[in-house]
């Protein structure tokens, strides 16, 4: 099947990008911009049941097919005839990957789009340390790219999340008491990652916690799955009455609605870096074996990265390992709490 759009505006258009937090939060921008160039069009999307709530309230979306191995009417079996009995105009695959091929073949869509991976590029910069980036570019952009056809310009508006009302007024009344707690700023930490070698040392941000607390008299939120728990206990925040541990605690949108009250949020590049972009808040990123020409940074919003650019072995992975394949982990290791605090203090002072 030719990969252009047609001349015929598209009517039912479907996005599948299955996971994770952060790809799904990137693409907003294009799920925004293309609802505003085809205003009268049924946008629908194919996420996994775990990550729903991230599109949940979108205003753009019209109906959210969720693959959930644990369940026969939710297979990708069912949804890819699902797929097919809705004969969509548009098929639009920012995932790439075998699932979302076995979804799209033989799919009845007069069109189907795929976003390009730039896996030339990436290969050599991580096996190599050969950079043929001519330039760095968001994931949201390189999402984008794959509708020049469409004449979609970008509008500089960064990644969305929506609450609903019921959400945001049960959250913010249950830590009610803490956010109005005297202080001068609200921090956010996230220490966790899915990936080891994407995680800064504990003790280090043990460190700025005891800054943030007692030089700046600021209140802290600890964000976080449940996977994250053990590194949080490693902190010893329990002594700070100013310090408030939610990990495992809130799903993705109810740990939103906490993080939109934050000032600034300090954090490891993980998912809840972009759910702290897409709510426009200050970040300071913290980066180890993974480097911004792979487009996975903060986005649209006040933001510093703080990593050591001294290594010759980063990037080691696009996605991040499980340990540090040289053995030394300097690339977290060689990040001291100082130059953390110089991000935070200097985005801070704006």
């Amino acid at each position: 099947m030719k990969e252009s759009i047609a001349a015929q505006t598209p009517e039912k258009i479907l996005i599948i990008r299955l996971s994770s937090i952060g790809d799904i939060l990137l693409t907003t921008p294009l799920i925004r911009l293309l609802k505003q160039k085809l205003p009268d069009s049924r946008i629908d999307f194919v996420i996994k049941k775990e990550f729903v709530e991230l599109l949940a309230y979108h205003p753009g979306i019209h109906y959210v097919y969720f693959f959930d191995k644990h369940n026969k009417s939710n297979t990708l079996k069912e949804i890819r005839q699902q797929i097919r009995n809705e004969k969509y105009d548009l098929i639009i695959d920012l995932h790439k990957n075998f699932r979302s091929y076995y979804l799209t073949i033989f799919n009845r869509a007069k069109q189907t789009l795929r976003y390009k991976k730039d896996v030339f590029c990436r290969f050599f910069l991580v096996k190599f340390k050969l950079n043929f980036y001519t330039k760095i570019v968001p994931i949201s952009l390189r999402y984008l790219a794959c509708l020049k056809s469409l004449q979609i310009s970008y509008d500089d508006k960064g990644l969305e999340l929506f609450f609903n009302d019921d959400i945001t007024a049960k959250i913010l009344d249950k830590y009610n008491k803490f956010l109005n707690i005297p202080g001068t700023y609200v921090i956010g930490i996230v220490p966790g990652a899915k990936h080891a070698t994407k995680r800064w040392i504990p003790e280090e941000f043990s460190s700025i916690i005891k800054y943030l607390v007692e030089k700046r008299k600021s209140k802290i939120i600890i964000f976080g799955s449940k996977a994250d728990q053990d590194i949080v206990a490693s902190l010893n925040v329990e002594k700070y009455q100013y310090v408030l541990d939610t990990t495992g605690r809130l799903s993705i949108l109810e740990a939103g609605v906490l993080m939109s009250q934050c000032d600034l949020v300090v954090t490891n590049d993980s998912g809840l870096m972009h759910l702290a972009s897409a709510l426009k808040k200050k970040v300071v990123a913290i980066f180890g074996s993974t480097t911004e020409e792979l487009g996975f940074f903060p986005y649209a919003t006040e933001h510093i990265v703080v990593q050591n650019t001294g290594l010759n072995c980063r990037p080691c992975s696009h996605i991040g390992r499980e340990k540090c394949p040289k053995g030394h982990f300097k690339c977290m290791k060689e990040i001291t709490a100082e130059l953390v605090i110089e991000a935070v203090e200097k985005l801070l002072s704006k």
